[in-house]
């Protein structure tokens, strides 16, 4: 789900100055750490977890009661350099201003799936549980210098929270290939951000600032599944969330946020078109290959019959599962995410994972590897940019992802 959290500011449409995470929030992709280890996309993935995202898989549960959990840890890297000058004004090499390291724990989700329950028809499916479909997640740290490279302060910019999705999901099966899917969810969360300057000069005022803001709204998918041969499933799905109720609240040192409203409003979040597709070779390694796509009308956002100035955004993942002989099932895969405002912004990203059976229950890990470079041209409301400057952006991002999951005949 790609959330247009209302703290985004309108300069970062035409400029890359602090991460998109910050104001837009990190989709998780997958909570199901199965298939984030597959390209980190969870519309294919046949778990509880995946069944949430794309109900129509339901069609593709066993009889019984399925239950997942998962969680994960993100640790982030960057590296700000700018450049420096000499008497003439011309450019005599780099200076490194910011070193900045982050981990962070997040929940992944809670679910469970229900299919062929005495009395129920065996036609239908249900699902229910709790997922993460994004994170806000940021620390910025630096010493600030004059032009002689003195140090005369410091700055740090901090911001967290995440959004929380409730949902329930149904699925009917009218023939053995097709499956239709429908499923409903409730969003909460909220995001913090807190910025403080501190001067070596004590005359000097510094700066604490806060801003809070809770969301809160509904969103719905429909999905389709079809199998048109043994071992190949298709899969299409239409996301469309109701409008985000957004309730900031500032705090500390007046600070210009350059944030759409200081005020309780309601903001227009993108419709989201999803294809993928399930291929089961059928051989000795018990192999699947997964790939999707999807594509969002972030370009068509409005505020206050304002255009955001967004793209529209797409993005496609890969991932190949091969169980090995006598023991773990080993994946790994690709992912290409593109940026709704800048092209330096787009994201990239390696997966690898592990599978293993204890007894009932499935025990996955899997990891994912960004990395990332941009330029920073302006960040509005911060003293870290110098009009005429630009500072090189380097950042990777490493997370893990765990999972448990078992499934119960009744």
């Amino acid at each position: 789900m790609s959330i247009i959290a209302a703290g985004m500011i309108s300069l970062m449409t035409v400029t890359a100055g602090l991460p998109e995470v910050m104001w837009l929030g990190e989709p998780l992709g997958s909570q199901s750490a199965v298939s984030y280890a597959m390209g980190g996309s969870g519309f294919m993935e046949t778990s509880a977890l995946g069944m949430l995202e794309n109900p129509s898989l339901l069609g593709l549960s066993e009889d019984g009661l399925l239950v997942e959990f998962s969680g994960g840890a993100d640790f982030i890297v960057e590296k700000r350099t700018r450049r420096v000058y000499d008497q003439f004004e011309s450019s005599i090499g780099e200076s490194e201003i910011a070193f900045n390291k982050e981990m962070a724990f997040f929940p992944g989700g809670a679910a469970v799936a229900l299919r062929g329950i005495s009395g129920l028809p065996g036609s239908v499916a249900f699902a229910a549980g709790y997922r993460v479909p994004a994170i806000f997640g940021y620390s910025y740290d630096r010493i600030i210098r004059d032009a002689a490279y003195v140090k005369t302060g410091e700055e740090m910019l901090d911001v967290s929270g995440q959004l929380n999705e409730f949902d329930l999901a149904v699925a009917f099966m009218p023939s053995e290939v097709l499956t239709f899917g429908l499923a409903g969810g409730y969003v909460t969360g909220g995001r913090d951000v807190t910025w403080e300057v501190a001067y070596v000069d004590p005359s000097q005022d510094g700066t604490l600032a806060g801003r809070t803001e809770s969301m809160s709204g509904i969103v719905t998918r429909g999905s389709l599944l079809f199998a048109p041969r043994d071992r190949v499933f298709v899969s299409a799905s239409v996301e469309y969330p109701m409008a985000l109720s957004v309730s900031p609240e500032n705090s500390g040192d007046p600070a210009d946020w350059n944030t759409l409203s200081n005020e309780d409003y309601d903001l227009d979040m993108p419709m989201t078109v999803k294809l993928g597709a399930l291929y089961v070779p059928g051989n000795n390694l018990r192999s699947r290959v997964t790939g999707d796509f999807f594509w969002s009308n972030e370009g068509s956002l409005q505020f206050e019959d304002a255009s955001l100035g967004l793209s529209n955004s797409w993005g496609m993942s890969f991932g190949v599962e091969n169980t090995l002989p006598g023991g773990p099932t080993a994946r790994f895969g690709f992912s290409y995410r593109r940026s709704p405002i800048a092209a330096s912004l787009d994201r990239m990203s390696f997966t690898t994972g592990l599978g293993f059976r204890t007894g009932d229950w499935n025990l996955d890990v899997a990891g994912s590897f960004s990395p990332d470079r941009w330029m920073q041209t302006e960040v509005a409301g911060l003293p870290s940019f110098v009009s005429g400057d630009s500072l090189t952006v380097e950042e990777t991002d490493t997370r893990i992802m765990f999972s448990i999951s078992r499934a119960f005949r009744l």
